[in-house]
């Protein structure tokens, strides 16, 4: 690993800047960056039904019950289509999403921080992950529909933000800077 880390040093730094300016982009336009990936999302089923379709209709001899595995395509090229269409909507869908996420990780978080307390020193911290998710749940569902316009691109655009500053810290931490100074 850290032959490789040398190898690659400048290659983490430009691709950690250029991934925290894209999430800070993202941050500042949400909106944009939840459009454009509920749209992504409606094209993809859009194109995922029509294999699967002309999928079906080849192998309509090898597959038992070919005709309920077209319906299954049609349905999901219409629901694309649907989407695509109506991306406000699709926004929609998907912020609900994630909010149902928030949710089954605070569950689950909370869960595992109480089966935790007489194992772990820091088991609260389980406890504390979790009432912040039910608190994101929360902020996402009782702020619909307006949450939905930007929730899924200040997600992607913290993630990535935060996922180039990883990077960079992978070149700063490797010593790197130095490196190249010799």
């Amino acid at each position: 690993m850290a032959d490789m880390v040398k190898r690659f040093c400048n290659t983490f730094l430009v691709e950690g800047i250029f991934i925290a300016i894209v999430g800070m982009l993202l941050l500042v336009l949400p909106q944009v960056s939840t459009i454009a990936l509920s749209i992504t999302i409606s094209v993809a089923l859009i194109l995922a039904g029509i294999y699967k379709l002309i999928s079906s209709i080849i192998r309509r001899d090898e597959i038992e019950k070919s005709w309920l595995s077209a319906i299954i395509a049609i349905l999901m090229i219409g629901t694309g289509a649907y989407l695509t269409v109506r991306p406000l909507f699709s926004m929609l869908i998907l912020t609900m999403g994630v909010g149902i996420y928030f949710v089954l990780e605070a569950i689950n978080s909370t869960v595992m921080a109480f089966e935790s307390k007489g194992i772990l020193k820091h088991w609260w911290v389980g406890l504390l992950a979790g009432f912040v998710q039910f608190a994101l749940a929360f902020l996402i569902f009782f702020g619909m529909p307006q949450t939905a316009l930007f929730t899924i691109g200040v997600l992607i655009g913290v993630n990535m933000l935060l996922s180039g500053i990883a990077l960079i810290s992978v070149y700063t931490g490797a010593g790197c800077h130095r490196m190249s100074e010799a």
